[in-house]
């Protein structure tokens, strides 16, 4: 089966590491020109530099509308196209919502929701200009429950507005020639998850998993190829939960 996806011009944004590092060079290993954009610069150029099939790094704070406009029109002005977006930044709070400032709420907000937003914005005209167009929004299982294993009530507000975008923007979009979904992970094994799981918590984590073990960033990443190739181009508007069977406990 044919994916097509060879030349595909790719932006993939939280791309310094984890699940944006994954994605950035699964899509990348299938023959995409793929732009690993980050906040961290660093990170972003040693992350585009370590797979076998070598990706373009960005600079990107996704919370700021300007630097989206900017990051999409140097890709459409070097690369002519705009045909895969892939918004995987996101920021984590963990703790009760008793807790949390109005400094938490909004800055998850930028990030997690707003970002999203922005980057679609900025994509929107060169993939409506080519009628095709494939955007694919990284959500979380936290969506259904208002929080999730980590994740507070903050997070998982954001990313059930993820969902909720994401099937607006399918509505709005689909007479244009572009599918939008979004993916909803569980736990995954990365970095930032790492620092927060002492073994009680890894225990008690993996007993709300009835596959027994975590996500890992490949898991994702996989999902994302699928999504993005000709295979699902009669799939819009969906939210695929890649979790292992967490939401069925």
């Amino acid at each position: 089966m044919q994916l097509d996806l060879e030349g595909k011009v790719a932006l993939v944004t939280g791309a310094g590491s984890g699940i944006g590092a994954a994605i950035a060079t699964a899509l990348a290993d299938e023959g995409c020109v793929v732009y690993f954009a980050d906040n961290d610069l660093d990170a972003a150029s040693r992350a585009a530099a370590t797979g076998s099939h070598p990706g373009h790094a960005l600079s990107l704070d996704v919370g700021d509308p300007a630097s989206s406009a900017r990051a999409a029109k140097r890709i459409a002005t070097e690369q002519g196209a705009i045909d895969i977006l892939v918004n995987n930044a996101g920021i984590l709070k963990t703790g009760s919502i008793v807790d949390a400032s109005v400094e938490d709420w909004d800055q998850v907000c930028r990030v997690n929701l707003s970002g999203v937003y922005y980057c679609c914005k900025a994509v929107m005209p060169f993939m409506i200009e080519r009628k095709s167009g494939r955007i694919i929004n990284i959500a979380s299982v936290s969506f259904a429950r208002g929080g999730g294993v980590f994740g507070n009530v903050l997070y998982g507000t954001t990313k059930a507005g993820v969902v909720a975008l994401t099937k607006g923007l399918a509505r709005d979009l689909g007479s244009y020639g572009s599918n939008v979904n979004a993916i909803a992970p569980a736990v995954t094994e990365t970095g930032m998850i790492r620092a927060l799981l002492t073994p009680e918590r890894r225990q008690a984590a993996l007993a709300s998993i009835p596959l027994g073990r975590f996500a890992t960033p490949d898991d994702i990443a996989n999902m994302v190829i699928v999504l993005a190739s000709e295979i699902s181009s009669y799939v819009s508007g969906e939210t695929i939960v890649v979790d292992g069977g967490y939401l069925t406990r």
